[in-house]
């Protein structure tokens, strides 16, 4: 792989992504599935924190797992109310505004939000037109690559 030769040129340093959401949005299986593809994603419970820009102080790049109440309460049978929720999602108001990306999670697995993320990373970093031109780059390639472009800043 001579990336350079193929006209790609990478913007460094990239940051980690940071993910927040609601309790059960996803964020801690999502970043667990975005390192298996290169890409260094931190969780920030922020919806825990009455800090408004908690988030700013792990990377530059903010990504919002939404979820509703009700799946959150699905996927976690908790015991609290519709009110404890809503403070959650008021607490995200600051990371909702700043948001580059926001995937809704309600009918999505994991694994169909990791790689929406994915997809957007590319294309933000410009690895997108670097798969369309070399589509023989399967997923251990471009999780390196990935991997590399992030290496710098962890």
């Amino acid at each position: 792989m001579n990336l350079h030769s193929d006209g790609f040129m990478p913007v460094f340093p990239i940051k980690p992504l940071v993910l927040v959401g609601v309790c059960a949005a996803g964020k801690t299986t999502v970043s667990g599935l975005l390192r298996n593809r290169g890409i260094i994603a931190k969780p920030v419970a922020q919806e825990h924190s009455r800090v408004p820009d908690l988030y700013k102080r792990t990377g530059d790049w903010v990504v919002l797992l939404a979820a509703t109440w009700e799946t959150v309460h699905r996927r976690r049978r908790l015991s609290w109310d519709t009110s404890f929720y809503r403070t959650e999602w008021d607490r995200l108001g600051t990371a909702r505004q700043e948001a580059c990306l926001i995937v809704h999670t309600d009918w999505l697995t994991a694994e169909q939000v990791a790689q929406r993320v994915a997809r957007w990373f590319d294309g933000k970093v410009g690895l997108d037109a670097l798969w369309r031109r070399h589509p023989e780059y399967g997923e251990a390639d471009r999780a390196l690559l990935r991997a590399a472009l992030q290496s710098a800043v962890e």
